[in-house]
C-alpha cells in the first residue's frame, strides 16, 4: 500500500527542487522568478512543519528577490560612442603602480602613484 506525502512534505520536496533549479538558470529573470517560487514553498513549509528558522531566512529573502528581480527588469541604458560612461562605470579599482600610454605623463616616467592618477592624466577625467 502506497502512502502519499503530507502536504507539508510535498511543499518541502517542491522548495528543494526549486531550489536546484535555481542553480540551473543561467537567465537572471528566471532565476529571480524560480527563487521567489521556492521561497515561497519553503514558506509554507516551513509554516506547517513549525520551522521558525527556515521560516525567518525565507521571508528576509523574498523582499532581496524582488527587489533583485526589479533591478533586473529595468532597461540598460544604451550608450553610444558619443556619450561618456557614467563615473563609477569610468573608475578603475584602485591598485599600485599602473602603466600609461603616454610616456612621461606622470613624475615617475610610465607609472602613476594611483588610480585616479592614472585615470586623470592618461583618460582626460574631472575629479
Amino acid at each position: 500500500m502506497h502512502t502519499w506525502l503530507s502536504l507539508d512534505q510535498a511543499l518541502g520536496w517542491t522548495a528543494a527542487v526549486l531550489t536546484l533549479v535555481t542553480f540551473l538558470c543561467r537567465d537572471m529573470r528566471r532565476l529571480r522568478l524560480t527563487a521567489l517560487a521556492a521561497n515561497m514553498a519553503f514558506i509554507g513549509y516551513a509554516s506547517l512543519a513549525g520551522l521558525w528558522p527556515v521560516l525567518a531566512l525565507h521571508l528576509c529573502l523574498v523582499p532581496i528577490n524582488l527587489w533583485r528581480l526589479g533591478q533586473s527588469l529595468r532597461p540598460i541604458p544604451a550608450w553610444t560612442s558619443a556619450d561618456p560612461a557614467p563615473r563609477r562605470l569610468a573608475r578603475a579599482p584602485p591598485h599600485r603602480g599602473l602603466r600609461c600610454r603616454r610616456r612621461g605623463a606622470a613624475s615617475v616616467p610610465g607609472r602613476h602613484r594611483s588610480a585616479a592618477s592614472h585615470q586623470r592624466r592618461c583618460f582626460n577625467l574631472a575629479k
